[in-house]
């Protein structure tokens, strides 16, 4: 039996509870801890999680333009305890660099040019058609043969940076996941969902928050974990029982 990874940049366990995901909660779910980050940034974060080590320090140290090339060694991870693993656009491990590359110059031409809205519908478009590309690609890997999938959606950070204040977008990009985790949910294995960190309201904008969110399809209450203390997790309560 496999174990899924559903992994969610920004995915903010406040939006989970008032748009009711069902599927994204599973059978238990809750906060995870970041605390012993300073900064909760992507790339830190899910090198971290990968590895079950702090990787601030050694990434921070690359600079903000050449952390974004930053790989992990895949025998550091418990990616490489799986016989036949598939993981689809994680930063630190798989990540489309030239993806990110195009939101960052959009994110940056946004505040500084005047036409924000003509910015802003591209910036969601090019968000929205990559969100697309690896809902493909991931229900595709659900229906062959791997002992581990994970696949990291970004879309709900992409577009939650600029669009936060809309809860209607927000609301149906959250119950888009949901019917990703209800997809993932049907096959009977073990699914995972977990998020870097969650996203909070700055005006109509959205920042990083200072917590991230996990679910799971079986019942074991892991309380807040740590961000780094999941690859024990997997390793030892869902890999070992599958």
């Amino acid at each position: 039996m496999a174990v899924i990874i559903i992994a969610i940049d920004a995915l903010e366990y406040n939006l989970v509870e008032e748009f009711d995901c069902k599927n994204l909660k599973q059978e238990v779910y809750g906060k995870t801890d970041i605390s012993e980050f300073s900064q909760p940034r992507t790339m830190v974060l899910w090198s971290s999680f990968l590895t079950g080590k702090n990787k601030e320090k050694e990434i921070l140290s690359l600079g903000d333009k050449e952390m974004w090339h930053y790989r992990v060694n895949v025998n550091e991870t418990f990616v490489s305890k799986f016989k036949n693993p598939k993981v689809i656009d994680l930063p630190g491990f798989s990540y489309d660099l030239e993806q990110h590359d195009k939101e960052r110059i959009l994110l940056k031409k946004f505040f500084e040019e005047e036409d924000k809205e003509k910015i802003k519908e591209e910036y969601n478009k090019l968000a929205l058609e990559h969100h697309k590309k690896i809902k493909k690609e991931f229900e595709k890997a659900l229906k062959e043969n791997h002992d581990l999938i994970i696949a990291y959606f970004s879309v709900v950070d992409v577009i939650g940076h600029l669009n936060f204040g809309n809860k209607t977008l927000m609301k149906i990009l959250y119950k888009e996941m949901d019917e990703i985790a209800r997809k993932a949910r049907e096959l009977g294995k073990t699914v995972l969902v977990i998020s870097d960190h969650g996203m909070k309201a700055i005006g109509k904008f959205g920042d990083h928050s200072d917590y991230g969110f996990w679910s799971l399809n079986r019942k074991i209450d892991l309380g807040k974990p740590k961000l780094t203390e999941f690859k024990d997790i997997i390793l030892k309560k869902l890999k070992e029982d599958n």
